[in-house]
């Protein structure tokens, strides 16, 4: 049995997910939870996945509601996953994690988690065919997003390889990838926030390993950065998608410990 029985990063049918989100906190106690956290998108105009105003007024009453209803079950907090390309909330959320999953073009913004196609072609018209020119781009954003964040959790730090199983698109151990992924990773530890282990491609299909790769979390663990297990759940079934893997993928990397989110803070949890 996996040892962090947590997940901060979850979506439910208000953003992009499919379930209630009371559904994901009886999957939750299935799992023997110590906590759960939702990180509906943020409003986001651009961004299809995002909850609307409205919405995200209607996210936060429901979630503040099953956290008074599980009150002494399970810890629940009140989360976003905030776009770097968009402005923060003014309502006071628990906690943040911050993502990226628009960089800005001449073109305007443009998705990075959308297709393998999608990616392809911005590459092509957006980068002049120089998948590296993308990635840094793709990093760039992070670094700036990270320094101004009051987020507590760095988001998929590597999205850029969602679709780049095997190498299709780029070489992750080249240095035009690995030093500004590198410097974006860097620049998440020197802010304190917790980088997440996610295992949401690995629940969809896209990927076998999930985010980070393994040089960016050998060098989190370097920095004595600390990471976090979480699935990015947008389906309850899959709430601990890739969780019994997880440890021992952390452990062969040099990790001892992971952290969960909770009330009061980070927990710290050997594994």
């Amino acid at each position: 049995m996996f040892p962090y029985r947590s997940c901060a990063h979850t979506h439910s049918r208000f953003c992009d997910g499919l379930d209630e989100p009371k559904a994901m906190v009886q999957k939750a106690l299935e799992q023997n939870f110590i906590s759960l956290g939702f990180s509906g998108h943020g409003a986001a105009d651009y961004d299809d996945a995002a909850m609307t105003p409205e919405g995200e007024r209607a996210y936060r009453a429901e979630v503040r509601r099953l956290q008074k209803a599980y009150d002494g079950k399970m810890e629940i907090l009140l989360g976003q996953e905030h776009d770097a390309l968009s402005p923060y909330a003014d309502f006071p959320y628990d906690f943040l994690i911050e993502s990226v999953h628009y960089i800005p073009t001449p073109e305007g913004k443009r998705c990075v988690d959308w297709s393998a196609d999608r990616t392809e072609e911005t590459i092509r018209q957006a980068f002049g065919g120089d998948p590296y020119a993308y990635c840094r781009a793709y990093f760039e954003t992070c670094a700036r997003a990270y320094e101004k964040s009051p987020a507590v959790i760095a988001g998929h730090l590597d999205l850029v390889t969602k679709f780049n199983e095997g190498g299709r698109q780029f070489d992750e151990t080249d240095p035009r990838y690995l030093g500004p992924a590198l410097e974006a990773l860097e620049c998440a530890v020197r802010r304190n926030m917790a980088v997440e282990l996610n295992t949401g491609a690995v629940a969809r299909g896209y990927r076998t390993a999930p985010y980070p790769g393994p040089d960016l979390l050998r060098r989190l663990r370097e920095l004595g950065g600390r990471v976090m297990v979480n699935s990015d759940c947008h389906n309850a079934a899959l709430l601990t998608c890739w969780y019994e893997e997880a440890a021992e993928y952390l452990k062969a990397l040099g990790f001892h410990s992971v952290v969960i989110l909770r009330k009061n803070g980070f927990q710290e949890i050997g594994i």
